[in-house]
């Protein structure tokens, strides 16, 4: 399927994503999992509950550094954790130099040693062994609290003859296709906002005021509140719809559903720079939708890939890749420019807090 048929990216910041012949629509894999779960999972596995040396400094040339290591049979495994991320490492027991003291005396190499070998880039001298036995729990729950668990996507509709921003916010349940409304029972269930206890996403469920309804899913764990455009207030005479825009216009993740008969989208008449991923869709035959998913330029490539052609069926699997997509574009777009500095910002509040509370602890 050609991209053309939902999108025009000419003069946009935008670019579709390449479908992947052979691919096919799946349920959910691996790849779910967030980077920083899986370096939970291998903390835990490999570290916490056992013996092991963990390292901290404040003021190094890559900012605050946690570092774990530990010996595993005949090799050591690290992790380094900086305000970029985490890193694991590790290296086989013969290729960490003994200085002939210690082999006289029959002792190992030093950790700093088998640190140096793992590699030169770790500031080891500027690290200090913290023994704290509070540490081990610390550095996991710095770990936990980085893990995302809900999403807020925005999800805006375009009627036929209709391509750009402006006019994707100007309408209205009421006289939407029952094509959109299926589709929004294909993304979750509509819930009343008044008095809701679960996952918000910014909308208010005391006053009414951004609307009565909105529609969610618990999925894989994870909470997603859709912003949908048609939901949110409507006001008479605003041609900008501000309202709408203000909570659309914050997500990086946008759905845009169009009606048959539709013009290509243009991407050039989207506003926000924070948006970062727009997946276009409209159906297609009976219970299929096509897909094209656009990414801001600076948005990393990210699984599961686009089949070609890129059409899903409204079913369980088809609905559990789409998500998945999503999910996953949202990820990768904490990678482009305009999110990576802050990320790095708070990861490294986090790491200094942890070092300003254990470095002076014995």
């Amino acid at each position: 399927m050609s991209s053309s048929l939902l999108v025009n990216d000419s003069n946009s910041d935008f670019r579709p994503l390449k479908t992947q012949p052979g691919s096919k629509i799946t349920s959910v894999q691996e790849s779910l999992l967030q980077e920083c779960e899986k370096d939970i999972i291998w903390y835990r596995d490999n570290f916490f509950g056992k013996a092991h040396a963990n390292f901290l400094g404040g003021e190094t040339p890559v900012g605050p550094v946690a570092l774990s290591i530990i010996k595993d049979g005949n090799s050591y495994k690290i992790l380094y954790r900086t305000k970029q991320g985490c890193e694991r490492l590790g290296i086989g027991s013969d290729n960490v130099r003994i200085q002939w003291y210690r082999k006289l005396i029959g002792l190992g190499p030093t950790l700093h040693n088998v640190i140096r070998a793992v590699s030169a880039n770790i500031p080891i001298d500027m690290l200090k062994q913290c023994k704290n036995p509070n540490i081990p729990n610390e550095l996991l729950a710095m770990e936990e609290r980085q893990v995302i668990k809900s999403y807020k996507i925005g999800v805006a509709y375009l009627k036929e003859n209709q391509c750009t921003e402006s006019e994707m916010f100007s309408n209205q349940f009421e006289n939407a296709s029952e094509d959109y409304k299926q589709f929004l029972n294909f993304l979750g269930e509509t819930i009343e906002l008044k008095g809701w206890k679960g996952y918000r996403a910014g909308l208010d469920v005391n006053e009414g005021q951004t609307g009565l309804n909105s529609v969610y899913t618990k999925w894989q764990g994870y909470e997603i509140m859709f912003h949908v455009g048609t939901h949110l207030p409507y006001k008479v005479g605003d041609p900008q719809q501000l309202e709408r825009k203000r909570h659309i216009g914050n997500d990086i993740v946008v759905i845009i559903f169009q009606d048959k008969g539709t013009k290509p989208f243009d991407l050039s008449t989207i506003t926000s720079h924070q948006n970062h991923i727009i997946a276009v869709v409209q159906p297609y035959n009976d219970n299929q939708y096509k897909l094209t998913i656009c990414t801001r330029n600076g948005v990393p490539p990210f699984n599961p890939p686009i089949p070609e052609p890129a059409i899903m069926n409204r079913d369980s699997i088809s609905r559990d890749f789409f998500l998945h997509k999503l999910v996953n574009g949202e990820r990768a777009s904490y990678k482009a420019p305009g999110f990576a500095s802050k990320l790095s910002r708070t990861r490294a509040v986090l790491l200094m807090d942890i070092i300003g509370r254990y470095s002076s602890k014995k």
